[in-house]
This record gives C-alpha cells, structure tokens and sequence, in this order.
C-alpha cells in the first residue's frame, strides 16, 4: 500500500503542518533534516510504502554501490481509541459529506479526540540500513519529507500510519443515521461567545488528551492545526508569514509560563528572519523569507544555521567583517598554527577574520569575543558548529564539521 486506502487527492495545510512539526521535532537534529530536504532532488527515491505504522522505501545515493533502505515507525493507536475518534468525526454534520467523498478536511481538528491522530514526537522513530542502531540519518529524513508530501495530497495517509482507515470512517459516516438525535445544546453552546472559564476547561481537555509520551518527549508545543486556508487582503501579511509569526509567538508563551527566558527579537528584519527560522520547525519558510529580505535562499539558509550556532552574533560575523585587534589575530594564528594540516601554507589575516585556504577554514572573531568557525561549501564560507573563546577550539570544530560533511 502506497496511500491511505486510495482516497481521492484533496489539498491540505493543516495536516502538512502537523507532521512536519512532529517529524522535526522528533528528529532534533538540523543538519539531517537539511541533508534529507537536498535528497529529494539529488537522490534516486522510490515509491514509499505506507502501512500502518511504517512508512519505508529504497534510496540510492549518486554513484552509490547499493541502495539504502529508510524506515519511519509511527506508533499506533489501539483500537478503542480510534472508535472514539471516528465517533467525534461522524457526529459532526457539518463534515459528513465531504469526508463520504473520501476528503479529510482540516477544520475537523476543532474537536480534541481527532488531534490525537497526529502522532507525538516520540511515538516516531527512525532506522536505516546505513546505521547499526535506531536514530535519525539523511536518508530517514528524506522519508520524513516525502511523507508530507503524500499527506498534502492525502491527508488518509495519517489514518494508516497511526493504524487508522479511511474507509472504516466513510463507513462510519454513511452508516449514521439521519434521525440520530444530537447531543442537545449546552448554556455554552446557545450564546454566541464562549466565558473564560469554559474556554481553559476545554484548553485543558486537549491538553490532556495527548500521549503521556509526548509530555515527557516534547520540549516545545505541537501548534494547534490552523485553518487558514488563503493569503488575507493586501497589505497584511501572507498566512504563510503568519504561521510562522503565530509558531513564534506560542513558544514565547510557553517559555514565560514555564519560566524560561523566551528568544529575543530583534530590531533588525535579517536578524529576526534567522532567529525564526533557526527553529527546524520554521524551515519550509525559508525560500519565502528570502524572497522578501532580498537574499538568495542559500544565503538565508546560512544565516539561520549562524543563529542556531552562534545566536544573533553568529549571525552578525557571518554578514559583515568587523574590526579587530592587531594582537588579538596575531595570537590566534599562534594558537591554530599546530593544527593546520599544511602549515607552510599561507593563512590570511584581514578585519576580523583568519582564512587558510588550503584547509578551506576561516574563522572570524564576534563582537562577543568569540572565534566562530566556518567552512567552506563550494566557494562560500559556511557556519559551522562550535563557537569558542579559543581559536584553537574554533578551528578544530572547523575539521570536523569538514570531516563530519
């Protein structure tokens, strides 16, 4: 089985979203995620089989002797569990119709049973013949990535993952019958707003709806499936911006209630643009941002690793050089000198920046009075992990993210 029952193709947002988020979070590791975003295009992949609970295929690799075989396992939900929530989707008239003609419309999250069909963080796992042990690989990752794209045309996909089907639910609709009563209106449901009180009460009943798991596993929150579905009327922002701004501002929230300092914004577009998207969560935006700040997106794409390495000087040492000490970048070439490979070679000194060609390493001073670490990709410098008061430090960091490549 390759899609969810075969149901007819229908576009959808939310429920891109809610995989991405939960795939990318469970993967916490944004260097494979990046790897396996580029493997959609520069790898042979094959068709990936989705059942219940796997989503698998064949990948080969450019020039590559044998195929690597990715698998994603998705835990899935018993039985009794998914009875109630094909009960909540069939009680709802309003979605009776649109789910019969095989469609999974995103506005059916609004109830909080149905939300549970988007797997938590640690109900995935990831393994590949390309690594002894269980864990996230490029390659993985690429399945990951592939699996939303089936959910954009499919949502059903989900059901089969999490050991649903999509045929026992239209069943389920049009066994329903016309004259079943429904649940008679509460005092809430007959006014037209809903009183604080009743609102936290149902904020709570989602929260505790979600696997134990996840409140052990997840560090952020899972956003709740937007319904936006078009850009709203110029000037406003597009609903891409503002699912991105929206994500933004719920893991500040969060961070506040649990007393934890959230990010600060900046005052600078370019500064905020890489804040935002250090956050795995917020990489599909990056072509948008880009377009918008003037930048390429491989320019954009390198900010954001120089804020999720370095912060917002990470970011300000990969955009302009700085001034610098004479002294200080005398000491630091001393300091690196016995770790050069070639040593006689020529290692240049200019603002606040050390560059040995032949090793294809720079590293450049922050205004922080750190030495970042970059490399480089293919005739421009990228940042690399591992920032230090230590030049020394800061350029072994630099071999290694080479070697690491």
């Amino acid at each position: 089985m390759t899609t969810a029952d075969q149901a007819p193709a229908s576009a959808t947002h939310g429920w891109v979203d809610a995989w991405l988020t939960v795939f990318e979070a469970a993967a916490s590791d944004p260097v494979m995620l990046l790897t396996g975003e580029r493997l959609l295009t520069r790898a042979d992949i094959g068709q990936v089989h989705i059942n219940h609970g796997t989503a698998k295929t064949t990948l080969t690799m450019p020039n590559a002797a044998r195929p690597h075989h990715p698998c994603l396992t998705v835990s899935p939900l018993q039985s009794h569990e998914w009875e109630r929530i094909y009960q909540a989707i069939a009680a709802s008239d309003e979605h009776a119709d649109v789910i019969a003609a095989g469609r999974l419309p995103d506005t059916i999250t609004d109830n909080a049973d149905v939300t549970r069909i988007a797997p938590a963080p640690g109900d995935i796992t990831f393994t590949c013949s390309c690594r002894p042990d269980p864990g996230i690989c490029p390659h993985s990752a690429a399945v990951g990535y592939r699996v939303a794209q089936h959910v954009r045309a499919n949502p059903g996909v989900l059901l089969t993952l999490r050991g649903g089907s999509t045929k026992e639910l239209r069943a389920m609709v049009q066994t329903r019958k016309p004259t079943d009563p429904a649940p008679p209106p509460g005092p809430e449901q007959a006014r037209t707003g809903t009183d604080a009180h009743h609102a936290f009460g149902r904020f709570n009943a989602r929260r505790t709806t979600r696997p134990a798991r996840a409140r052990t596993t997840q560090t952020e929150p899972t956003p709740l499936l937007d319904s936006l579905r078009s850009d709203p009327p110029a000037p406003g922002p597009t609903a891409q911006a503002l699912r991105l701004l929206t994500r933004d501002a719920a893991a500040r929230a969060s961070a506040l209630l649990a007393r934890r300092p959230p990010l600060p914004a900046g005052d600078d577009p370019v500064q905020d643009a890489a804040r935002l998207l250090a956050d795995p969560a917020h990489r599909r935006y990056l072509e948008h941002a880009a377009e918008q700040l003037g930048l390429s997106t491989l320019q954009m794409r390198d900010l954001a690793l120089a804020h999720e390495y370095g912060g917002a000087a990470g970011v300000e040492v990969a955009l302009w050089p700085l001034a610098a000490d004479a002294e200080v970048l005398a000491h630091a070439e001393a300091a690196i000198q016995p770790h050069r490979p070639a040593r006689l070679a020529t290692l240049v000194s200019q603002d606040n920046q050390l560059t040995d060609e032949a090793a294809r390493i720079q590293l450049r001073l922050g205004s922080d009075g750190l030495w970042y670490p970059f490399t480089d990709w293919h005739g421009t410098w990228r940042p690399a992990p591992g920032p230090s008061d230590n030049p020394a430090t800061a350029y072994k960091a630099a071999r290694r993210a080479l070697r690491d490549r």
